[in-house]
């Protein structure tokens, strides 16, 4: 009869239900065997077995690329002009892109030890 080993953790409870009877925390170790079960078998054999020549197609099936988009060619503002730099230890600062539109920008200020 075949076996597997099982750890079983629970509580083992009294079949007696006087007052002292209290449930205990446990753990079994051990073989769990089911009856009837056993090792043995052998190889299965089909009653029409495949032809030897046969080829099955790949269990992969790879999908057509996708369709991207080509890459923009503006190459989009090439200058910023610092109208207000920003304070050397942290803040805002505004600057201009070549079209004019205005940008106001932080930089955080340095790390340092906590106060």
């Amino acid at each position: 009869m075949s076996a597997v080993p099982v750890i079983i953790n629970g509580v083992m409870l009294p079949k007696t239900k006087d007052a002292g009877s209290k449930p205990v925390p446990a753990v079994f170790c051990g073989m769990l065997s089911i009856q009837g079960l056993s090792v043995g078998g052998g190889p299965i054999i089909p009653d029409n077995p495949p032809p030897t020549d046969a080829h099955p197609e790949h269990p992969i099936v790879l999908p057509d690329p996708p369709v991207v988009d080509p890459p923009p060619t503006d190459p989009g503002p090439t200058a910023v002009i610092i109208l207000k730099p920003s304070p050397p230890t942290g803040g805002w600062g505004l600057a201009a892109d070549k079209n004019g539109s205005l940008q106001w920008y932080f930089v955080p200020g340095a790390a340092g030890p906590k106060k």
